[in-house]
């Protein structure tokens, strides 16, 4: 399949919630009920389907998960790096930091369930899954020492990392599906296609709130560290996966998965957290607007690479 076809669509639909949020006026309210709709209810059912139907098997799922931890803890380097080449105050450099390792769970599946089976989709689900608590755990506790230095006080406990990532419900539904494969049991019929049902609602709708997202203006300031930390995360993490990929001889779908992982642009939950924690909020929507548009140019090289793999 011709890789822009792959990616076209799904930025078709992003740029569909960007034209609904600006120009028919859908409210801030309504996006924010639609993104924790589809994040609490009709995401999760997706992502345990996938798992607990899945055929995985421990040593395998073993080896990925370690090389594809490795990797993004190489890109968490990779972004850290940036502050030796790009001058800036602490709060902004440890703001736009995790934006270099974190990624854009719904981009992701879409493209993972044209490109491969449920093998495949699965072994993205348990990436995701380990690699969230280490990420979210890295960027809050960067990000409240810088805010906390520059404030001239201590770092405090006002978000649980701990509590964020075990009410997480892309976690639990992955722990919940891996612990349904072990059993062998087959899920009746009834609710598994209620599960799929609502599964299905969740891509499209979750694109739309990617557009919904975007934001142009925040563009003006910090071209140079916008610029830098989108060549990092939308070329050189791809590039180091595909490295670790070939060193450690996955397979040609756990390659592909860890490609596609890897080449992700950023979450746009890293604005939210970054404006809830006192941190450098506008460079933040800046680096997420930049990552995702210039993901459209990006994406259909590695999705091409991706198809030589498998």
């Amino acid at each position: 399949m011709n890789p822009l076809v792959v990616i076209l669509p799904d930025f078709l639909i992003i740029f569909l919630g960007l034209f609904l949020r600006s120009r028919l006026r859908y409210d801030d309210a309504f996006w924010d009920a639609a993104e924790r709709l589809v994040f609490k209810v009709l995401f999760p059912p997706l992502l345990f389907l996938s798992v607990a139907q899945s055929r995985l098997t421990p040593s395998s799922a073993a080896l990925f998960l370690s090389v594809g931890v490795s990797s993004m803890l190489l890109a968490v380097v990779a972004s850290a790096s940036l502050r030796l080449f790009i001058k800036d105050n602490p709060v902004t450099h440890a703001s736009v930091f995790q934006c270099g390792f974190r990624f854009n769970t719904y981009i992701g599946f879409s493209i993972c369930l044209q490109l491969f089976d449920q093998t495949g989709f699965a072994l993205l689900a348990l990436l995701i899954a380990f690699w969230v608590p280490i990420s979210n755990t890295i960027a809050v506790s960067v990000l409240a020492s810088a805010v906390a230095k520059a404030e001239g006080g201590a770092v405090g406990k006002k978000h649980s990392v701990f509590k964020t990532i075990v009410t997480n419900p892309l976690i639990i539904a992955t722990v919940l599906g891996l612990a349904w494969n072990v059993t062998g049991w087959t899920i009746p019929t009834v609710p598994a296609v209620f599960l799929k049902h609502l599964g299905s609602a969740s891509l499209a709708m979750g694109l739309l709130c990617i557009g919904a997202g975007l934001r142009l203006q925040a563009f003006r300031g910090r071209g140079a560290l916008i610029v830098a930390s989108t060549i990092e995360r939308l070329m050189v993490v791809p590039a180091i996966a595909w490295g670790m990929g070939a060193v450690f001889g996955l397979s040609s779908v756990q390659a592909g998965v860890l490609l596609l992982f890897a080449a992700l642009p950023t979450a746009q939950s890293c604005y939210v957290m970054t404006a809830t924690m006192r941190g450098d909020a506008a460079s933040v929507a800046g680096v997420t607007t930049a990552q995702t548009l210039a993901a459209m140019a990006t994406l259909p090289v590695w999705t091409a690479l991706i198809q030589s793999l498998t």
